[in-house]
C-alpha cells in the first residue's frame, strides 16, 4: 500500500475517532480521491479557493480549507464566489471553485457576464448533482440539463466518474487559453 494513502488513513482514523475505516460515512477510496483532488490543485499552481457547502463535498472541503498550502474563502452564494474569484485572479492568484451543480446553474449569468466577457480563467469543480443514483428528485432536471447548458454557453467542460488523470490536462489547456473551465464531478466519486 502507498505510504500517502496509509498516512490518509492514520490521519482519518485521528480525525474521525468515531467514524472508523470501513463504515459509510469514510472509506479509504474516499480519503483517496480526496487527496488527489488536492495534490492536482497544489502541483498545478491553484493557490485560491471558493468553496460553497455541498455533502457529497464535505470531506474534501474539510480537508482544504486545513490546508496551509491554498487559501480558501467560503461564500454564501455561489454567484459571489464568482466575483471573489475574479478579483484573485486580477491580484495573481490562481482561483479555483468548489461548489454543487445546482448552484454552478445560479452562476450562468455571473460567469458569462463577467468571466467570460473579460477572459478570467477560474476552474470550477462542481459535484454533478442529478446524474448518478441521485435521491432528491429536483435535483435531477438541471443535473441532466447542466452538460448541454454548458455546451450552449461555449464553456468547457468534462465530466470525471473515475479516473482523475484527464483534468489536469483538460485544466492547462484551459487556462493557456484564457478561459473559464468546469469539472463535473460523479457523486460516484465519493
Amino acid at each position: 500500500m502507498d505510504d500517502s494513502v496509509v498516512a490518509s488513513i492514520s490521519a482519518a482514523k485521528e480525525e474521525h475517532p468515531y467514524n472508523p475505516i470501513g463504515t459509510n460515512q469514510l472509506s479509504i477510496g474516499h480519503r483517496v480521491v480526496e487527496s488527489e483532488i488536492i495534490s492536482f490543485l497544489k502541483e498545478n499552481g491553484f493557490d485560491f479557493g471558493v468553496t460553497f457547502p455541498s455533502s457529497k463535498l464535505k470531506n474534501l472541503l474539510e480537508m482544504i480549507e486545513d490546508d496551509d498550502e491554498i487559501f480558501t474563502v467560503p461564500v454564501t452564494r455561489e454567484e459571489e464566489g464568482v466575483g471573489v474569484c475574479a478579483g484573485a485572479y486580477l491580484a495573481g492568484k490562481k482561483p479555483f471553485m468548489l461548489i454543487q451543480s445546482s448552484g454552478l446553474g445560479n452562476s450562468f449569468n455571473a460567469i458569462a457576464s463577467l468571466l467570460k466577457t473579460y477572459r478570467i480563467p477560474i476552474l470550477i469543480i462542481a459535484e454533478h448533482r442529478g446524474s448518478y443514483n441521485e435521491k432528491i428528485p429536483a435535483q435531477v432536471p438541471l443535473g441532466v440539463a447542466l452538460p448541454g447548458m454548458l455546451d450552449a454557453m461555449e464553456i468547457p467542460f468534462i465530466r470525471i466518474s473515475a479516473q482523475l488523470d484527464s483534468l489536469e490536462e483538460f485544466s492547462a489547456s484551459s487556462f493557456r487559453d484564457g478561459e473559464t473551465h468546469v469539472a463535473l464531478l460523479s457523486p460516484e466519486l465519493f
